[in-house]
Order: C-alpha cells, then structure tokens, then sequence
C-alpha cells in the first residue's frame, strides 16, 4: 500500500496540482484539516466550500479521505503543533508506504517512484524490525516573475515517506535508518502572491527562526535583472540556497514539465546487506 497525507490549511488551491502528479498510483490519500479552521498560530483561515466541492468531482476512484481534527494547541509553539499533526496523520494512514506531502510539493513522475517503493514492499510488512525514512531532494521555486521561475537547485535533503507511525521533529526521525532516495521533489515554497507570502510567513512553523519582515523585503524585490547577484539567501541556513536560477515558463505546470524533461528522476537503491545486517542486530538484542 502507498498512502499519501496532507496538511491544507490557506494555501489549499495548490493541493490538486500536487496530487495530479501522483493520484492514479497510490492507493489512498488523507487530507487533515483543522475543523476549527485554525493555523498553528493559532490565526483563522478559511476555505470555500468550492474546493470540496472541486476534489469531489476530480476524486472519480474515491481515494481521498478528509480528516478533520483539533491541530492547534495555544501551550504549544507552531513548530511542535506542526509536529503533533504530522505525527496524528501518521496513524490515521495506517500501515503501509506513508508520504507526506504538503500542498505545494510536487513529486513529478511519480510512476517511476511507486515502482521504486513497490520494490521495497517487504519493509512494510514488520515495521518495527525494518524502520526507515526516505529523504529527497527538494527544488525550491523561489520567485515567481512576469518572463518565468525563479529556483534553488542545491541538493537541499528533506524527509517524507516512512513506515513508521511517529516523527520526532516535523516529518524527521532521527531514532531510524535514513535512505537518500534522490527523489526530487518541485517546492513552490516562495513562488506565491505577496499576499500569500505575508499569509505564509506569518503562520508556519519557522514563524520565529528569523525576521520574517525583512526578509519578506528583500523577496520582494528580486527580478529578472538583479537575481544573479544575491548568493546563500536561505533565511536560516545561508548556503542551503547558494544561487538562484530561472526558466522560462507561464505556469508551475508549465514549469514541472520543463524541468522533468530535462531532470529525470534517478533513484537510489537500498543497501539491502546494510539492512539486513541491522535487522539481525536487532533480533539478536
């Protein structure tokens, strides 16, 4: 079973972009939502009735389930109510593959990366013997301009597919065998409306890892003729985006599908001696 998770909250219109790349090779998707339509600042989002109404219409083999449940605690910071959520749709996916995505991640050729995770069926079946995590590789759109995408292309390592039913700091867990897959994954991380910027900062996890004003600034004012001269601009950790760069396009679909003629996903195989000699250690203890 590969089952897919998301978080939607405000920034819900990107959520069919994402499972467009992936709907017709996964078994289930879950889709939390806070029923008191709260983020994890605590501050009030709304979404229109037109898009279940939207989803509805595009789920034809009914795959997706939405889950509604309280997922902001005022005694808790953004971050920790983050990883609160992530960790109760953990266990609401059940057993199986489990990836979590949030709306604006888009894992383009997804085909081949279903084949991938079917290979590795077996790790499902006795969890608690085979833990895993699988790290990708995210490709952060930046900046979107009137003549195209601004993005990051730098090898920026993330995890999001596991087995396991608990994280220990957002979709990380450390206690268990990381994989790097190199799956690569399309982030419309910054790529948004000033609008949804402002909306974005102001009520994510990172809200207070960083002067989220200044930076919104600096943004802001990047174009099509200055962007080459700004280098290591992450906003926590410089050199994670050590250089923008841009294609052409008018749209994120646009954009996915330039980038994945010319990026074609190449995954890793597991070491499967390496695990198999963790797994004998293990029942040996």
């Amino acid at each position: 079973m590969i089952k897919v998770g998301y978080l939607v909250s405000y920034d819900y219109s990107m959520f069919l972009t994402s499972v467009k790349q992936l709907y017709n090779y996964v078994n289930k998707i879950f889709v939390a939502i806070d029923k008191e339509r709260k983020t994890w600042s605590g501050n009030k989002f709304e979404i229109p009735a037109s898009f279940f109404d939207e989803v509805k219409q595009y789920d034809i083999k009914n795959k997706i389930e939405f889950y509604f449940d309280t997922f902001y605690v005022s005694d808790l910071s953004p971050i920790e109510c983050e990883t609160r959520e992530r960790n109760l749709l953990l266990n609401k996916m059940g057993r199986g593959w489990k990836i979590q995505l949030d709306v604006d991640e888009y894992i383009y050729d997804f085909k081949k990366v279903a084949k991938y995770l079917k290979k590795y069926w077996y790790l499902t079946l006795f969890p608690k013997l085979t833990p895993i995590v699988f790290r990708g590789k995210l490709v952060t759109l930046y900046r979107q301009l009137p003549e195209g995408y601004l993005y990051i292309e730098n090898n920026e390592r993330f995890s999001f597919i596991t087995n396991q039913s608990n994280y220990t700091f957002t979709r990380n867990n450390n206690k268990v065998r990381n994989h790097y897959s190199n799956i690569n994954v399309i982030h419309q991380s910054w790529a948004r409306t000033e609008e949804e910027i402002k909306m974005k900062i102001d009520n994510w996890g990172h809200r207070d890892d960083f002067d989220t004003q200044s930076y919104f600034e600096f943004w802001k004012n990047l174009n099509i003729i200055n962007y080459k001269n700004y280098k290591d601009i992450h906003p926590i950790s410089p050199k994670a985006w050590n250089k923008l760069n841009f294609i052409s396009s008018d749209s994120v679909e646009d954009f996915i599908l330039k980038y994945s003629q010319n990026n074609k996903q190449t995954l890793t195989p597991i070491k499967l001696k390496t695990m198999l000699k963790a797994l004998i250690n293990k029942i040996v203890k």
